[in-house]
């Protein structure tokens, strides 16, 4: 869901607006403008909000005109007295509303005598926008959350079910391409790998998070999205018979594949489970590694996948995961496509967004091993795109990037 946030100068009260929102729900996309935009953020309103616990002292105010051919679900007017102009936006949006406070920047004296008074304007600002995002964004993200599951879910499902039959389920390697937007050209060569299995193997990752990830002889390890168990039994070669993986898929058409891959192998310390990325049915603290390929991008809440991923490792234990970011501005016709989510497209999160999840959460020693750029086929592009946008979209800087990072639990 994209919101935008309007104030005249932009370093106050839509500043702060942005940072609590942001703070409410990481899957909402939210910026902020204004007509006459400051150098930089408010001091002291980045003051205020660092007592709350936000940062936004890196945000770089923005004028509206740099967002007029984006559309939105919701602009918001913050702006209050006449003694400004709120800003108009003059481009595509589904709603408009205005929730006015007044600006704390009128207020004169020292830091100590001006603060109580963006203090006030802060916790107005806190305490309105989080009854507009219980009452109104919460309801229509948690719906929009569930449909995209269902989609995911179908998608995949279809895909185990395909891979059964004796067809070739990729769009990468075979000329006849199944379907482009099933985006299975991010996938990469596991056939070296100790403990591949070919049956496993559905061409659906981004990399190879294992490589990266530290597996020790012995530890238990978690593999999210775990598919037909590609990831899991190469895990199993490293942990061996004293060690422990488990895969963890919410599509039950992959979890029987995974099983009966399994039950050929007959190793009896890998284990499939079901359930969902976002509320995991497992105790905390059980592993000592976990890693993902290619799924955390096919997540709505990332911030609560992370925490997830928190919650479930060991102290001290570490995760390594495979996904794709983006970086620049994707055109909007791709972000907004449920089916360019399920090809791990539109559910793709800006690259600094991505890792400021990762530290957000918690987790030290964040480091990006590997990135490699990906290159959408133009018979996907020209299906969103017009041949002006495809030019601009190829020659403007924007990237589609795998990358494998990996972080430590303290």
């Amino acid at each position: 869901m994209k919101i935008l946030i309007l104030c005249t100068g932009n370093s106050c009260r839509s500043q702060m607006a942005e940072g609590f929102l942001k703070s409410f729900d990481s899957r909402l996309e939210v910026s902020s403008a204004g007509t006459e935009p400051a150098a930089q953020a408010n001091p002291n309103a980045v003051a205020a909000m660092k007592e709350s616990g936000i940062d936004i002292s890196g945000n770089k105010p923005k004028n509206v005109e740099i967002f007029l051919s984006d559309p939105f679900d919701y602009v918001i007017t913050v702006c209050d007295n006449a003694k400004e102009t709120c800003p108009f936006f003059s481009g595509r949006v589904k709603h408009r509303l205005h929730m006015g406070f007044e600006d704390p920047a009128e207020a004169r004296g020292t830091f100590e005598e001006v603060m109580p008074e963006y203090r006030r304007v802060r916790d107005e600002i806190r305490e309105g926008f989080w009854k507009f995002y219980m009452e109104t964004i919460k309801p229509e993200a948690d719906r929009e959350a569930v449909e995209l599951k269902a989609i995911v879910k179908e998608k995949y499902g279809n895909i185990a079910k395909a891979s059964d039959d004796q067809t070739q389920v990729s769009c990468c390697g075979t000329a006849s391409c199944c379907d482009e937007t099933t985006f299975t050209i991010f996938s990469e060569d596991y056939a070296k790998q100790p403990g591949y299995n070919p049956d496993a193997d559905l061409d659906l990752g981004c990399g190879i998070p294992t490589e990266y990830a530290g597996i020790k002889e012995g530890d238990h390890v978690l593999d999210l999205g775990s598919g037909a168990g590609n990831d899991c039994f190469v895990a199993r070669a490293i942990v061996g018979d004293t060690g422990h993986v488990t895969g963890l898929d919410f599509t039950d058409e992959m979890i029987e594949k995974a099983r009966a891959n399994n039950k050929k192998l007959g190793f009896l310390n890998v284990d499939f489970i079901k359930g969902d990325i976002e509320e995991m049915p497992i105790l905390q603290q059980k592993f000592d590694v976990v890693v993902s390929n290619c799924v955390l991008n096919l997540v709505p809440d990332k911030a609560k996948a992370f925490s997830e991923i928190m919650r479930v490792l060991k102290k001290g234990g570490r995760f390594c995961v495979s996904d794709v970011v983006i970086k620049g501005d994707l055109p909007a016709a791709l972000k907004d496509d449920a089916v360019m989510y399920a090809g791990c497209v539109s559910g793709a999160l800006q690259m600094d967004t991505y890792l400021g999840i990762v530290k957000k959460t918690g987790f030290r020693n964040i480091t990006v091993h590997k990135q490699k750029p990906i290159t959408i086929p133009d018979g996907t592009l020209k299906k969103y795109l017009t041949p002006e946008q495809l030019l601009e979209f190829k020659e403007g800087g924007t990237g589609i990037f795998s990358i494998t990072v990996s972080a430590i639990k303290n």
